[in-house]
């Protein structure tokens, strides 16, 4: 009888215990780790890549967009500074207190500039396989994908569709033509040559979908675009901005460059067709 309440309260002190453990366990924990640098990514307005002395890009943010400075000019894709503005994520791991001429910064693989604060990328330990980075006078060790995020090509960081996310266009106007949004959303074509006809309303806003959806199959800088311009299209944004399309044609499609960029998007003869001659979509639709 001795034995079996020995045995019942050994099991009750065992639950106890084991309660008490998880309600420990499940208690947050007030240590967090601490992030590289403290900035909000919201506030973020200006920031430049150094790729050793391979290139170097400035961008600068305008509401919701980032604009590419140099070495052009061109709208930034937002997925690239996205990955680049996690680095406001980037934890330590450790800090190295010994001196970092041996760590890869003697110059440094890139330096990242988000505003006022600076980050340099140095060598990756082959033991940990993490990165060692500098900010200010400290250097610690941080995980190796936020380096590797890093852009390796200006180009490859420009936003490759012709109108950006928050340009929505109201009027388009050619040489013989010109297309304007109505009240009620409804949109109007109207030529300067009577023969042609008159386009749907229905049709022309497929046609300026086409002009919000379009990307370029490759970015041409403007130094390796010269040449004649055949024709030139302008667009009216509802906030007011307005920009200037110069297209070209040539035996690989259209070059189509905006007044506001130093950059030519490369898009294929039939792409390119659909863009400049909303005819030529309502024929087909």
């Amino acid at each position: 009888m001795r034995s079996r309440l020995l045995i019942n309260f050994l099991l009750i002190l065992a639950l106890g215990s084991l309660g008490a453990y998880l309600f420990w366990e499940r208690e947050p924990s007030s240590a967090s780790p601490d992030r590289l640098v403290m900035l909000d990514r919201d506030k973020i307005a200006r920031v430049s890549i150094l790729k050793n002395k391979d290139f170097k890009i400035e961008m600068t943010r305008n509401s919701q967009t980032w604009l590419i400075t140099k070495p052009f000019r061109a709208r930034a894709n937002s997925e690239v500074v996205k990955l680049v503005l996690d680095l406001t994520d980037a934890f330590i791991i450790d800090e190295i207190k010994k001196s970092p001429e041996y760590l890869g910064f003697n110059p440094p693989q890139y330096t990242v500039s988000l505003d006022e604060e600076t980050i340099k990328f140095g060598s990756i330990n082959d033991v940990t396989n993490e990165q060692y980075i500098q900010v200010g006078d400290r250097t610690f060790l941080t995980k190796t994908h936020h380096g590797y995020n890093l852009p390796h090509d200006p180009i490859k960081v420009i936003d490759r569709r012709i109108l950006g996310p928050e340009e929505n266009p109201i009027l388009f106007k050619a040489s013989s033509w010109s297309a304007q949004r109505q009240e009620g959303q409804l949109w109007r074509v109207m030529a300067a040559d009577d023969n042609l006809a008159a386009i749907a309303s229905s049709k022309i806003k497929i046609w300026v979908a086409g002009w919000r959806s379009t990307a370029a199959t490759k970015i041409v800088l403007t130094s390796d675009a010269s040449g004649p311009v055949q024709e030139s299209l302008s667009i009216t944004f509802e906030n007011g901005k307005q920009v200037v399309i110069s297209i070209k044609k040539d035996t690989d499609g259209y070059l189509l460059r905006r007044s506001d960029e130093t950059i030519a998007y490369r898009v294929g003869k039939d792409a390119g067709l659909r863009l400049i001659d909303p005819y030529e979509v309502a024929r087909k639709l």
